[in-house]
């Protein structure tokens, strides 16, 4: 008898203790799936307020094009009531026109819970050919935000900008019309006359060999002991050149057409033919160590505004790797393409470089 109370006892006991631990386990994990709904509501808001941010990046891209439009037609409208309005005044009339600061309320809820915004807009009008633009796009989702930081630039393509009157200006040359396009210089070789749309930027080691090329934009050559060779064809870089530490340009049988050629360090440039710098050439007017070499078989033509034809004895120094180095040297007025463009309505245009379009998370 004993014995058989002593076994409901044990039973009670084990009964309670049951109880206890599937009301502690319970606790335990109401408590986690609790606190794992609270996550998963903050990181849907997190998510919100980066698409926020995001949609208002996608606003400021359709704003900037439309703010490009509007300052280049008042370029235009200006030049028809001034027909003997210079290149450099237009170009300059366009740095200031452009303005990103008005940009309206973007469209998101009638909940002022929900939010986007572009601010901290900045226009760098250092270089009226290269504009750059930086801005910081918030999103804010029911408290919670998310910034995002932004760049890009507004590339002037069509202006030589040699300060001539704009009847005599010469306009950079446009793509030939059998000239191909491609995405990414690396992905090129061997692919004929090719044409790119924006700058290129060849970060790694790089050997390419191409018939022809077109660069809409700039051409960064950052690597060292890089080489391009240009076989048969012509080379257009309507942009900025950089090239790197010992890499090179080989335009083996045809002319070179260049915007700037800059932040060149024991380079060289080398063409079997004529070639036109519409702009500046920096990087070898020193004194001091190997800069830049560029090497041309046939004339250099260059901006009416340079020094370069009654100076060029002092910029010439190929046995130290140094200076532009020609049979003749002229300005891009007095070269066969001011017979191609005499007579010719010289063409206005502005664009935003969509290669350079950059975004940070923060």
């Amino acid at each position: 008898m004993n014995i058989f109370h002593n076994n409901r006892g044990s039973a009670l006991v084990t009964v309670l203790l049951v109880m206890v631990i599937i009301l502690i386990f319970s606790a335990v994990l109401s408590a986690a799936v609790l606190n794992s709904a609270k996550q998963t509501g903050i990181s849907q808001k997190q998510i919100q307020a980066t698409n926020l941010a995001e949609m208002g990046i996608l606003y400021f891209h359709q704003y900037s094009l439309q703010q490009i439009k509007k300052a280049e037609n008042e370029v235009k409208d200006f030049r028809l009531k001034d027909p003997k309005v210079k290149i450099d005044d237009l170009s300059r009339l366009f740095c200031s026109s452009i303005q990103l600061n008005g940009f309206p309320a973007i469209p998101t809820s009638m909940k002022s819970s929900y939010q986007s915004t572009i601010k901290d807009v900045t226009i760098n009008r250092s270089n009226c050919n290269h504009i750059e633009v930086h801005f910081t796009s918030e999103g804010d989702f029911m408290g919670y935000k998310k910034v995002i930081n932004g760049s890009f630039l507004i590339d002037n393509h069509s202006l030589a900008n040699n300060g001539n009157d704009i009847g005599k200006d010469i306009i950079f040359p446009n793509p030939p019309s059998n000239f191909n396009s491609c995405t990414r210089l690396e992905l090129c070789n061997n692919k004929g006359n090719i044409l790119i749309s924006g700058t290129s930027v060849v970060d790694k080691k790089t050997d390419l060999t191409i018939k022809g090329l077109y660069i809409n934009g700039g051409l960064e050559l950052t690597n060292n002991d890089s080489d391009i060779v240009i076989q048969s064809g012509n080379l257009y870089i309507n942009g900025k050149v950089t090239i790197g530490n010992k890499s090179s340009i080989l335009v083996q049988n045809g002319d070179a057409y260049f915007r700037d050629i800059t932040g060149a360090v024991n380079g060289e440039i080398t063409v079997n033919g004529d070639a036109y710098i519409f702009g500046d050439v920096t990087n070898f007017k020193t004194n001091k160590g190997n800069q830049l070499l560029i090497k041309v078989t046939g004339t250099v033509y260059v901006a009416d505004n340079s020094d370069l034809p009654g100076n060029y004895p002092s910029y010439c120094n190929a046995t130290k790797s140094r200076g532009i180095c020609a049979s003749a040297y002229s300005y891009i007025s007095q070269s066969p393409l001011a017979n191609i463009s005499k007579g010719e309505e010289p063409f206005l245009g502005w664009a935003l470089d969509e290669d350079s379009f950059e975004i940070e998370y923060k």
